[in-house]
């Protein structure tokens, strides 16, 4: 009975191995060592690039921390306080727009937290702490993702501003 259970995995792989993986080895073996020397083109994979995004929001809160609420009030985003410095503040784009550096999305609500007592916390808040941090009506208004990169958007800013001039 135990030879059965031995068995059984090792014809399934053998039935597993294809004709082809065959033919590769024979004809590798029939390769010279020159044939060997030639490197081989590597596809990259394509790369994952960051847009930045801008947000308008409904009060003066560029420099509180901000959290993502779902719909529902569920908390589905918020930063550890080693994730804040003062490269988390957005910057000011103009009319009325902000460049992202924290983070943000359109359900984000802005807390009573600033930055620099935020980065100061020796633990993360927990959700309820967060909730009830939350200043009322302090929201992100609109959202706009931009056509630059998150890296690049910072030396970029009048060209933003032109981009996202006219929009609410």
């Amino acid at each position: 009975m135990n030879k059965t259970f031995f068995f059984i995995p090792l014809a399934l792989f053998a039935c597993g191995c294809s004709q082809k993986s065959a033919q590769v080895a024979s004809t590798a073996s029939s390769t010279s060592s020159a044939d060997l020397a030639q490197p081989i083109p590597a596809e990259r994979p394509a790369a994952f690039v960051l847009k930045a995004s801008a947000f308008k929001m409904s009060g003066p809160y560029s420099d509180n921390v901000a959290i993502t609420m779902s719909p529902q009030g569920t908390v589905t985003y918020f930063p550890a306080p080693s994730d804040i410095s003062a490269q988390s503040r957005p910057v000011e784009i103009g009319d009325g727009w902000w460049l992202n550096m924290q983070g943000l999305g359109p359900g984000s609500v802005f807390t009573s937290y600033t930055f620099e007592e935020y980065a100061r916390l020796s633990k993360t808040p927990s959700v309820d702490e967060l909730k009830k941090a939350v200043i009322p009506g302090a929201r992100v208004t609109a959202f706009e993702t931009l056509s630059v990169s998150a890296s690049e958007a910072p030396q970029r800013i009048p060209e933003l501003r032109q981009e996202l001039a006219g929009r609410n």
